[in-house]
This record gives C-alpha cells, sequence and structure tokens, in this order.
C-alpha cells in the first residue's frame, strides 16, 4: 500500500505485530526498520520531527494517538484494541502541522 510513497524512514515498537506490519513496505522500498521506545513518544516524535523525509511510523491503539499528538497533529476519538483500520498523515512543514486520517480496509464495527 506504502511503496510508491517515497518513504525515506520506517520506524517501529520492538513488537512482533508491528514489526511484521511494516515489514513487507520495507522489503518493497529496500528500507530499514527503526525501532523507537513507545514509552517515551515525545522523545521520539522529537527525533522524527527533527530528521527530514517521509516516516511510516507504526504503533498500538493506545500509543498512536500519543504519538500524533507528539508530532502536532489531531488524534481524534480514541482507538480500539481490535482497530486496525486507520492511517494518520501528519506533514510537518516549515512550523505547520497538519494531520489527516484515514480509514483502509474492512470497517472497523466494535
Amino acid at each position: 500500500m506504502l511503496q510508491d510513497a517515497g518513504l525515506t524512514h520506517i520506524h517501529s515498537t520492538d513488537y512482533k505485530r508491528t514489526l511484521s506490519t511494516g515489514e513487507p513496505t520495507a522489503e518493497a522500498t529496500g528500507l530499514t526498520i527503526n525501532l523507537y521506545d513507545a514509552r517515551d513518544l515525545v522523545v521520539a516524535a522529537s527525533l522524527i520531527a527533527a530528521t527530514p523525509g517521509r516516516h511510516l511510523v507504526l504503533g498500538h491503539s493506545n500509543t498512536t494517538p500519543g504519538f500524533v499528538e507528539a508530532l502536532g497533529g489531531e488524534a481524534g476519538t480514541p482507538i480500539a484494541e481490535m482497530e486496525y483500520d486507520r492511517l494518520y498523515i501528519v506533514t510537518l512543514f516549515q512550523g505547520n502541522v497538519s494531520s489527516v486520517l484515514l480509514r483502509f480496509g474492512e470497517k472497523f464495527s466494535g
């Protein structure tokens, strides 16, 4: 889905599910998955914000909204534990932040 998005970095927590989610995109793009600590989202978001490029950040229902907010975006409603259909696009440009929440795949009905 994202192999043609012009990604320059892929970031994931060190959990099997997030790593497995990122592996197909990493293989398709030739990028390495960089690990971040979900216990310190502000530091991880700051490092990503300071690194130019297009970043794919893989997270969890209990960390992704906080990560989006740490970047300055809108997190939206809480993510349910079994909800896997969200894609946040957070754009940082010249000190401005915009965020969009997209849905993909089967609609979550929980």
